[in-house]
C-alpha cells in the first residue's frame, strides 16, 4: 500500500512592519488544505499596513489542485493581492515560471521565479 501525502508545509515569522511566509505546496491541494491553512494567514496579516506580505512559494513537490481548491487558490490570491510587497516562486518547470509571471501583474508588489530556495529567500529579504 503507497500513502501519498498532500498539504502545505507553512513556516511564518512576523516583525513590527511585515510578515514572511513560506509555503511548501506537497502532492495535490484539496479544498480541506485551503480551509485550514486560510485563516491562519488571515489572521497574521489583519492588522498589518498594505505591502508588507513577503511569499515564498516553494512548489518542487507540488502536483496540483483539485478544481475546487484551484477556485480557493485564486480567492485566496485577489484577498491578499493588496498585502503583498514580494513573492518568490521556488519550482522546476516551465508553467511555474509563467506562474510567477502572471502573479507579477496580479499583486500590488512584486513576484519573481527561482530555481534555488537559498536565491528566493534572498530576494525577499531585500529592502
Amino acid at each position: 500500500m503507497q500513502i501519498k501525502s498532500h498539504g502545505i508545509h507553512i513556516e511564518l515569522t512576523q516583525t513590527d512592519s511585515e510578515v514572511y511566509v513560506e509555503f511548501k505546496l506537497i502532492g495535490k491541494l484539496t479544498h480541506e488544505d485551503y480551509e485550514t491553512f486560510t485563516p491562519f494567514i488571515e489572521s497574521a496579516i489583519k492588522n498589518l499596513p498594505p505591502k508588507s506580505l513577503n511569499i515564498l512559494v516553494d512548489m518542487r513537490d507540488f502536483e496540483g489542485f483539485t478544481l475546487k481548491a484551484a477556485w480557493d487558490d485564486f480567492k485566496f490570491g485577489l484577498e491578499l493581492r493588496h498585502d503583498i510587497r514580494k513573492m518568490a516562486v521556488v519550482g522546476d518547470k516551465k508553467w511555474e515560471e509563467l506562474f510567477a509571471k502572471l502573479t507579477d501583474f496580479m499583486i500590488a508588489g512584486k513576484a519573481k521565479f527561482f530555481h534555488s530556495i537559498e536565491d528566493a529567500r534572498t530576494w525577499l529579504m531585500q529592502k
